[in-house]
């Protein structure tokens, strides 16, 4: 699986949590309930310009945006990425939780949501399930 990963301006404090998922990941399979995570890539750098917090924030509720983004993420491609992104982790803080979205670029398949108390963000194992509940579910829409 392909993700692009952008955060919400109130999150960026949490933005090293998401490179060290990737290498996490790499390093052994994350888990969360019934889905283990697959990641192929995760970036969080090389992404479409198109692709901003605003517009990923705004594809949670917004069908229309949700469309917006998907046409974004599948139709990116660059030297390291040959067929676009399957998906998208956005994060923002809201109260005392870091919401965590996961988006499908197919727009017909519903946000996931996961939220974690700030008092427990900064613990990477815990970090890596909300993200892995985030995106586990979500499907690869191409094969590599």
């Amino acid at each position: 699986m392909h993700i692009a990963a952008i955060a919400g301006k109130t999150a960026l404090p949490y933005a090293d949590s998401v490179k060290q998922l990737l290498a996490d990941n790499a390093a052994h399979m994350i888990s969360c309930g019934d889905y283990a995570l697959s990641l192929a890539s995760l970036s969080s750098t090389d992404l479409p310009r198109q692709l901003t917090s605003e517009l990923a924030l705004a594809a949670v509720r917004d069908k229309a945006k949700h469309k917006k983004l998907g046409k974004i993420l599948t139709g990116f491609r660059s030297e390291t990425l040959k067929r676009g992104f399957d998906a998208v982790l956005t994060y923002e803080v809201q109260g005392t939780q870091l919401r965590l979205y996961g988006i499908s670029g197919a727009d017909d398949v519903k946000v996931v949501v996961s939220s974690l108390p700030l008092s427990d963000a900064s613990d990477q194992k815990k970090f890596n399930i909300a993200a892995c509940k985030a995106l586990a579910s979500l499907p690869v829409l191409a094969a590599p």
